[in-house]
């Protein structure tokens, strides 16, 4: 029974498929007899509309195929031209950089060559100065008298006599050279024979007795107490009270710390002799540049806070840090630059003394030093501070080198006639700062022909050695010697040395070298 089913089931299937077969072979069949009873128009007319839409196919491939191949080719122009335009700018710009340059150089050939032929006669002399380093007209005076110079690409403070070789910038090799020197056993933190030296010169002695002596003027005369470094305490008879340079911490540096170690800084090897606490009220604070070993922001800060001070003096370019750094009022502060001169006077309203700016002029023009003849003329004491040239130059960072001036000060107090003094004589000092000896330049001659003669200077005569690194900023005790005489003074301190290990000389050198080099002179330097 079960194989009779299946066989059944099996032409069934066959069936099924004969069927399908035959209905499709009839629908084929259909189709080609109305394909066949078709016109020959109608055909020709779908042939056409084939052609036609096939042809539209064709287009539009094509035609977005252009689209494509424009935008393409647009955005490989553009990317061209983009990059063409940044290699034509980068080229203008190194070529621009490139002429700038060589016209700077040629600039410079070009004032190196007129100063090697090109002479400054100064009146006072009948020899003329050659200078043989970059110059300009404009930096002199017909009379020869130096004026605050920059250098006209930088934009920063030059000594124009010799304007290259005394900016302060130093090759690595001349760094390394000098500090090699100074990294095995030097400086000494404190130097063997440091105490022979204080005994030789005063420093020994008691503590009290040189705080009272500070406060006790010489009338008539100038006294200078040598706090230390270039900190001078200068008293003109009982009148008038200056400070220069002040300079009271433990380290030249912009941080007090490790203070027996040259880290960002060098030690103090002898402290102070005076304290602030030990000073009294200051008239006038001369700065002379802004080294961290002759304006200290501690210092001055606690001489502020303190109001210990009444005036400032400084060179141009430091009020602004003053007035930033230290918070010290404007009005205190009176910004000079080379050959100005400010007049202070002291004047008595009722019981109470008064200390009061009287103008600010310059000076280079009064070659008949008609002002000195006015304030002799005057019923009240004056003081005058003059700000003069001198060779050095300034930095408290690597980025700000020369953006401040350097100077030395000279001063001078006219003071009226009283009971003890029958004659008003005015008393002239100067102070020195930190300055280099030019040969080729009679920078001091100058100063001293113009400002002196001198009752008492304060000249450096420390911090010169290495020679080939020093001798452009730090005059030696030889040099110190030919200042006091070419400035003319009287009688000249040296200060500058046994403070701070700035150089490489010895501790007890520059004082055993200046006596040897006044031993057989007279000389008046001490």
């Amino acid at each position: 029974m079960r194989q009779r089913e299946k066989i059944i089931v099996a032409l069934r299937k066959q069936r099924s498929k004969f069927v399908d077969s035959f209905a499709l072979q009839s629908d084929e069949r259909r189709l080609v007899r109305q394909y066949l009873k078709m016109s020959a128009g109608d055909a020709q007319e779908k042939f056409k509309q084939w052609s036609i839409a096939k042809r539209d196919r064709i287009k539009l491939y094509y035609l977005d195929g252009k689209n494509r191949l424009r935008t393409d080719t647009e955005t490989i122009m553009s990317k061209f031209r983009e990059k063409s335009s940044n290699a034509r700018a980068r080229w203008r710009l190194s070529a621009t950089g490139r002429w700038n340059r060589l016209l700077s150089n040629t600039r410079r050939r070009r004032d190196r060559i007129r100063g090697r032929f090109q002479s400054i006669a100064a009146l006072y002399s009948r020899y003329s100065i050659t200078i043989n380093e970059p110059f300009r007209k404009s930096w002199f005076t017909l009379e020869g008298y130096p004026l605050v110079s920059k250098d006209p690409y930088t934009g920063r403070f030059v000594n124009p006599w010799n304007s290259e070789s005394t900016n302060g910038f130093k090759r690595i090799d001349e760094v390394w050279k000098w500090k090699k020197t100074r990294m095995i056993g030097f400086p000494e933190v404190s130097p063997a024979n440091a105490s022979t030296v204080k005994s030789l010169f005063g420093f020994e002695k008691n503590k009290e007795a040189m705080k009272q002596d500070a406060h006790v003027p010489t009338i008539g005369k100038i006294k200078l107490n040598w706090i230390g470094h270039a900190t001078n305490l200068i008293q003109f008879s009982d009148q008038f009270t200056v400070l220069t340079d002040p300079m009271f911490s433990n380290k030249a540096s912009p941080f007090q710390w490790f203070q027996q170690t040259e880290f960002f800084g060098v030690p103090r090897w002898t402290p102070p002799s005076l304290r602030i606490d030990d000073l009294g009220k200051i008239d006038v604070v001369v700065i002379s540049h802004d080294h961290y070993d002759h304006l200290d922001l501690g210092s001055v800060k606690e001489l502020n806070e303190k109001e210990k001070v009444q005036f400032w003096a400084v060179p141009l370019g430091i009020k602004d840090w003053l007035i930033t750094n230290i918070g010290i009022k404007e009005e205190s502060i009176i910004e000079l630059e080379w050959w100005q001169r400010v007049k202070f006077v002291k004047v008595t309203q009722g019981s109470n003394t008064l200390l009061r700016v009287e103008n600010i002029q310059s000076i280079i023009h009064d070659s008949d030093r008609s002002y000195i003849e006015d304030s002799m003329e005057s019923d009240n004491n004056e003081l005058n501070v003059t700000c003069a040239p001198a060779q050095h130059w300034c930095s408290r960072s690597p980025f700000d080198r020369n953006t401040r001036l350097w100077c030395s000060w000279a001063i001078q107090a006219q003071l009226k006639k009283n009971e003890e003094m029958m004659d008003c004589i005015p008393l002239n000092f100067y102070f020195a700062g930190d300055t280099g000896y030019p040969e080729n330049f009679p920078l001091h001659r100058q100063i001293g022909d113009l400002l002196g003669p001198f009752d008492l200077a304060a000249i450096p005569i420390g911090a010169y050695k290495p020679r080939f690194f020093m001798k452009d900023s730090h005059c030696d005790p030889k040099e110190a010697v030919k200042i006091h005489k070419d400035i003319r003074s009287n009688r000249s301190v040296a200060i500058h040395w046994g403070t701070f290990p700035l150089a490489n000389e010895p501790f007890e050198e520059p004082p055993t070298v200046l006596r040897q080099e006044v031993k057989d002179d007279d000389n008046e330097f001490v």
